[in-house]
């Protein structure tokens, strides 16, 4: 499983998300250092979203057709852009500008990276393999919160932007040197795969071409994981755009202390990540999802209710964390499920609508609540959304379950 291939993204991956981290926390208090108020703060967290939903759907397509190695690499340099900018950045209008920009990258990142390890990932064992690549994920977007507390504490936000670009230089020079093109890394999977294997990757490389958009969207477990993913990032908009306004202004707290809650969330989801693959793919993952889902709504209604930052830690660290992981696997393993009949780059690039969606809804509505109402109902709401997705998905694939 650790093949070349699988550990260059797996690290690129690490390194994107770890300068993806480091603007979790920051973005929001920029804005506000800038003279923004909530409704902007709610703007620009998810501005990249617009991008991403805009481009998704025809980098799908095109990464099944053409091969995804050179599509990650440039969408991992145009976060180096986005840093850059984010350093010379002088106004609110310029942070959402290259907020908005960087949802090139994340829209050729996140689908790419996903579906290269779903092409080499054997029957039977998506939950080990999404589940172990995810923990590269986690574990990036668990190291950047808290190296950017650190770091704004003693320094300055400025340095945090340097830092963020030459780790995405770093990972585009990775992956443009290192990483094995899509056509050697199936011919030596095929090589060693047996002939069932072998077809599903011969057919989801051309599956681009055939199937159409309305049959991919109609399939149910299609909807499913898509209803869950955009479920939980909704709520994942609603906390990294006002987990660290609520903490720093409302309950004073340092920017450590916002790192060491936001990183400790995706350390925790991040180091459970291989054992819940492996389960996924032992038991039924509409039970594993319904348990990931009860954690998540806890940890939110936790923050609606409570000013400790102490039970704010464990909530967030044991419930949104824990929860997180296991719906992200869930949805993971699926998406590569089906990606073999419809294209693995198609279904992940629809997964990564899902996630833009829900960030866009989660942040921005948010922002507008918080305005309307309070910080607090932002939590309350978003609780009740990763509900309501939880109860789409498991309808969802219980069709699927029962047309088989």
């Amino acid at each position: 499983m650790l093949s070349r291939g699988f550990l260059i993204v797996g690290f690129a991956m690490m390194m994107a998300t770890m300068g993806l981290g480091a603007a979790t926390p920051i973005i929001p208090i920029f804005v506000g250092e800038m003279g923004g108020n909530d409704i902007a703060r709610g703007l620009a967290y998810p501005a990249f979203t617009v991008t991403q939903l805009a481009i998704s759907p025809f980098v799908g397509r095109l990464g099944d057709r053409f091969g995804r190695k050179w599509f990650l690499a440039f969408g991992l340099f145009t976060y180096v852009i986005t840093a850059i900018g984010w350093f010379f950045s002088g106004s609110v209008v310029e942070i959402v500008f290259f907020r908005a920009f960087s949802g090139i990258g994340s829209a050729l990142i996140f689908p790419m990276s996903q579906s290269y390890i779903g092409s080499i990932t054997p029957r039977g064992q998506e939950g080990k393999y999404m589940g172990t690549f995810t923990f590269f994920d986690f574990v990036g977007f668990g190291l950047g919160p808290l190296a950017a507390g650190i770091l704004r504490d003693y320094t300055s936000i400025n340095i945090i932007f340097v830092a963020m670009a030459g780790l995405f230089l770093l990972a585009t020079i990775l992956v443009s040197t290192c990483l094995p093109s899509d056509s050697k890394i199936s011919r030596s999977f095929r090589m060693g795969s047996s002939d069932k294997t072998s077809e599903d990757l011969s057919r989801a490389s051309s599956s681009a071409n055939v199937i159409s958009w309305s049959t991919i969207c109609a399939n149910p477990l299609v909807q499913a994981i898509f209803a869950l993913r955009a479920s939980v990032s909704c709520a994942i908009g609603v906390s990294f755009t006002f987990i660290p306004v609520l903490l720093e202004e409302d309950l004073g707290t340092s920017a450590t202390a916002v790192g060491v809650l936001i990183g400790g969330q995706q350390f925790a989801g991040g180091a459970l990540q291989p054992l819940i693959g492996h389960l996924a793919d032992r038991y039924p993952k509409r039970k594993m999802a319904a348990f990931g889902t009860l954690l998540v709504v806890v940890a939110y209604f936790t923050g609606a209710f409570s000013s400790n930052y102490w039970i704010l830690l464990i909530a967030f660290i044991f419930g949104a964390g824990t929860g997180s992981a296991i719906t992200q696997v869930i949805a993971a393993a699926t998406q590569v499920q089906v990606g073999r009949t419809l294209g693995q780059s198609t279904v992940a690039s629809l997964l990564s609508m899902a996630f833009a969606t829900g960030i866009l809804i989660g942040s921005l509505g948010g922002g507008i609540v918080a305005e309307l109402s309070s910080r607090r109902a932002t939590f309350a709401l978003a609780g009740c959304v990763v509900l309501l997705g939880y109860l789409i998905y498991s309808h969802r694939s219980s069709k699927a379950a029962d047309s088989t």
